[in-house]
């Protein structure tokens, strides 16, 4: 998404969050209640055909979110949720997952042109946010800075956000986080009911042809879905480069690379096909296919790959493949809504060595692949024990790896999780309580057996257990019809991966030789947070302040030691706190203009040594204006929006991936401050008798130069210029 899609500021010093939400409509004066939304921000689609009109950051009031203990009006949960769904992000032209939320106040993603992005939770990202398929965590070997979540944004319904610890629901990963995909709906009463859609995206000149279906004979259906994404090269503006050369010491924070950089192309081929029964006595059931098909070229900075740098720049190829099967069912009996869940997940990454892109083919350097199994049971009962409702379950999970290639980085092996959990809630007058506890035993095991060339400390490695206990309580209370305050304060946890515990290699992502420390203990938090939420017909807003508290968090330094000519980096862990605040606003202040403004301010640091913790976000801040012309003169949903950013500099921090290039000879690891402008316009007109969905979109309207802090390309080029991106939507119902 481009950085004008949303707005934050920063924050250094701050201890408590505190979130002032503006939902369109009155609440209730026990606990507000979900409210229709603003014409531009109506995302209550019937269909995956049905086109909402386009929104810059979109709220789902009208709908009940999935993705908390107790399913209901983001108004009504303790923890702070937003809602975005596919439309929204179709229309702003995204490529990836990262790019569609980081719209949201608080909310960030690490990107790498257009093929990776991944998305950052109030500072937190990678293995500390954990990524769901309809309330199931998937996989995807996040260890790396650029890996990237495995779900294509067109192939689903919406995602819902939850921020702060989300462990007491979804174990280990959750620590700062969770984003719960949820899959296209099935319209069991249609026979065909879709749309086609094809992109244009003039910086990478990059091309996405996607369609999705879904229909139904009343009690049995389907929903399927394909996209193609074909990304080229992309382009940043043409500055001055003095790297190799005399110059370049003297010029040390120009890009080695500019203009049109090689070695950033994609393609992508990803689908999803589900068959679904409604039935008044065995429930719903639907079971689901989705697969995930990339390759892709990463540019890398010299001298990483093998030849010298005044040869010019190489990259490196990379494959990803990833399938899940997934069984759900929404089942009634003895008075409780069950939910059983069923995953399998089979992911494959390969990497070739650095100086060998794809057109060379798969030279077997890093071949990793996971099998994982996840089973789940949810119970959702209603008023019990003088209790207002509540939510129940187990789950059960089993990983089982294989390092294949000739360097183990991630080594073989298997992780086993087990957890039981319970989650109430309390009606008393206008306050709503809600508390949740969770034990979880999780256990990982390298295996040297399923490792092709494995290190010492995989061939004696022990198993390492953890037993942890996770609970969360909170609170909304409405102060008058229009204003609720919400607290949470939440523990989470998150086990050391294989990866932390036992990488030894080459790790092109970072361009760094790391190495794992099997002493790692768990991670353990406790996240505070406290929301200010106000709601009335003509303004929306929201005021957050959190404190999330991190003991042994595990980090990467850098030990000043090098090998191959790369960093050496070592895993370690310190205290930490992260904190700061974010606010949200929007106005409707005619029929036909609206106005909004974000921003995020936050600081995450080492408590004993307060250095700062590595990928927080810059602080940003926002303000746009979306126009909506009524009248005969006008086109048929007509819409214009413009939207201004400012990113502050942010520093590196010690150890932080791509650091070593704030010492290099070229480019830089900290960033500077800059503003963007960005516009945007649409309409749906009816051509040859179809309804016909028109966005556009230019992001970087003044082509600037600029180094956004959390784009991975940073340390050695400049972040994309000018892009227009033209979307084009044809829904169709047979």
């Amino acid at each position: 998404m481009s950085a004008s899609a949303k707005a934050r500021v920063s924050l250094r010093a701050c201890i408590v969050t505190l979130s002032l939400c503006f939902y369109a409509g009155a609440g209730s004066a026990q606990a507000p209640v979900a409210p229709a939304a603003p014409a531009e921000r109506d995302t209550t689609t019937a269909a995956p055909a049905a086109p909402a009109q386009p929104a810059k950051a979109t709220q789902l009031e009208a709908v009940s979110v999935t993705g908390v203990a107790i399913p209901g009006s983001p108004l009504t949960q303790a923890a702070n949720v937003d809602v975005v769904d596919s439309q929204a992000m179709q229309a702003d032209g995204v490529s990836n997952l990262g790019e569609g939320l980081d719209q949201l106040a608080g909310v960030d993603s690490i990107g790498t042109g257009n093929v990776a992005g991944k998305p950052v939770i109030r500072g937190l990202s990678g293995l500390r946010v954990k990524i769901l398929s309809d309330d199931v965590g998937i996989g995807n070997q996040a260890y790396g800075v650029r890996h990237m979540p495995v779900i294509d944004p067109f192939l689903i319904d919406r995602a819902e956000v939850v921020r702060g610890a989300s462990s007491v629901l979804y174990g280990s990963s959750a620590l700062g986080g969770a984003i719960n995909l949820i899959p296209m709906d099935i319209a069991y009463d249609h026979r065909a009911l879709g749309e086609v859609m094809g992109r244009y995206n003039s910086n990478n000149r990059q091309w996405d042809t996607g369609v999705k279906a879904t229909g139904g004979n009343g009690h049995f259906g389907y929903a399927a879905g394909f996209i193609r994404r074909d990304g080229g090269d992309i382009r940043t503006p043409d500055e001055p480069t003095y790297f190799p050369g005399p110059n370049a010491a003297a010029n040390s924070d120009a890009p080695a690379y500019t203009g049109r950089l090689p070695y950033t192309d994609f393609n992508q081929l990803n689908g999803s096909f589900a068959l679904g029964m409604d039935d008044d006595t065995l429930g719903e059931w639907q079971l689901r296919y989705t697969r995930f098909d990339d390759e892709h070229n990463f540019l890398l900075p010299p001298p990483a790959g093998i030849k010298p740098p005044t040869a010019g720049a190489e990259g490196v190829g990379q494959y990803i493949n990833d399938d899940q099967i997934q069984l759900t069912g929404h089942v009634e009996g003895a008075g409780i809504q069950w939910k059983p869940s069923f995953l399998y997940q089979n992911n494959r990454r390969r990497s070739n060595a650095g100086g060998f892109p794809l057109v060379t083919g798969f030279d077997n350097t890093i071949d990793l692949e996971f099998d994982q199994y996840t089973a789940r049971l949810t119970g959702q009962h209603g008023p019990v024990l003088g209790l207002s409702g509540g939510t129940f379950g187990v789950e059960y999970l089993n990983k089982q790896q294989a390092s294949r290639g000739r360097v183990q980085l991630s080594p073989g092996g298997q992780v086993n999780n087990a957890a039981v959990f319970a989650f109430e809630e309390k009606d008393i007058g206008k306050l709503t309580l809600q508390a949740g506890l969770r034990y979880d035993y999780h256990d990982v095991e390298a295996d040297a057996g399923e490792t092709a060339n494995p290190s010492p400390s995989v061939v004696n490695a022990d198993k390492q257990t953890f037993n942890v206990v996770t609970g969360s309580l909170g609170g909304v209370y409405a102060l008058t019809d229009h204003l609720s305050l919400a607290a949470n304060v939440g523990r989470g946890f998150r086990a050391p991966s294989l990866f932390e515990l036992y990488v030894a290699g080459q790790h092109g992502g970072v361009a760094a030789f790391q190495r794992g420390n099997p002493d790692l203990d768990e991670e353990t938090s406790l996240d505070t947070s406290v929301s200010l939420r106000w709601a009335s017909d003509r303004v929306t807003a929201k005021l957050s302040g959190y404190r999330n508290a991190i003991d042994n968090y595990i980090y990467i330094e850098d030990t000043g030691q090098t090998q191959n000519g790369l960093p050496v980096f070592d895993h370690d862990q310190a205290d930490a706190e992260l904190y700061g605040a974010e606010a949200s606003v929007e106005a409707q202040l005619t029929q036909w203009m609206s106005v909004h403004a974000q921003g995020e301010l936050i600081t995450g640091e080492r408590t004993q040594s307060n250095e700062d913790l590595p990928l927080i976000p810059a602080n940003n801040f926002g303000v746009g204006a979306r126009f909506t012309p009524k009248g005969q003169s006008w086109p048929p949903g007509a819409y214009g929006l413009v939207d201004l950013t400012y990113h502050a500099s942010q520093d590196a921090a010690p150890g932080e991936p791509f650091s070593q290039f704030d010492g290099a000879p070229f480019g830089r690891a900290s960033t500077s401050g800059y503003g963007l402008v960005d516009l945007g316009a649409g309409m749906t007109p009816t051509i040859a008798g179809h309804e016909v969905r028109l966005d556009l979109r230019v992001n970087n309207l003044f082509d600037k130069p600029y180094r956004g802090f959390l784009d991975t390309y940073k340390g050695y080029a400049l972040s994309p210029g000018r892009d227009i991106r033209l979307t084009t939507s044809v829904p169709f119902d047979l």
